[in-house]
């Protein structure tokens, strides 16, 4: 099964084969010819389906562990979630979720052919004393301060 994100609607490129996506990514296809070809191709072979709920915690507790949770919108969740419980290949540009893809043994394609190659660990810092959180705050735990910037650990 090959998992539809945005991407693939807007530039037409993915496999073929069975084809699914999610509910309410309909909503994030803009453009006359990118809704033109999701129809299309809902009227032959995509299926919308949605993952359980444990497929969604497992997805949430990597996520937060990669540092990626923070920077996924509720449709890059779902197609994780989706990706996960099917066994499918995920086709997506976004690294968040090719990083969370990873870390999880997903397999994943890109539309542009742009992808990651190497698991990437995140965490929030604050731009003042430097304190390390695992998850974005809006402010420091130490200090107080407001800026937090996202940084790579690995």
């Amino acid at each position: 099964m090959i998992i539809l994100d945005t991407c693939a609607f807007l530039t037409q490129k993915h496999p073929s084969g069975e084809l699914a996506t999610v509910p309410g990514i309909k909503a994030e296809i803009v453009n006359k010819q990118s809704k033109q070809y999701f129809e299309n191709l809902l009227s032959s072979n995509l299926k919308i389906m949605k993952a359980q709920k444990n497929s969604y915690d497992i997805i949430k507790k990597e996520a937060k562990e990669s540092g990626d949770y923070d920077v996924l919108s509720k449709i890059d969740t779902d197609i994780l979630a989706l990706g996960y419980e099917l066994k499918g290949t995920i086709v997506s540009d976004d690294f968040a979720v090719q990083n969370v893809a990873l870390c999880l043994d997903v397999k994943f394609l890109s539309c542009s052919g742009r992808t990651i190659s190497e698991k990437r660990l995140w965490r929030y810092k604050c731009s003042a004393c430097n304190h390390l959180e695992k998850t974005k705050l809006q402010q420091c735990s130490i200090g107080g301060n407001e800026e937090i910037r996202r940084t790579k650990l690995k």
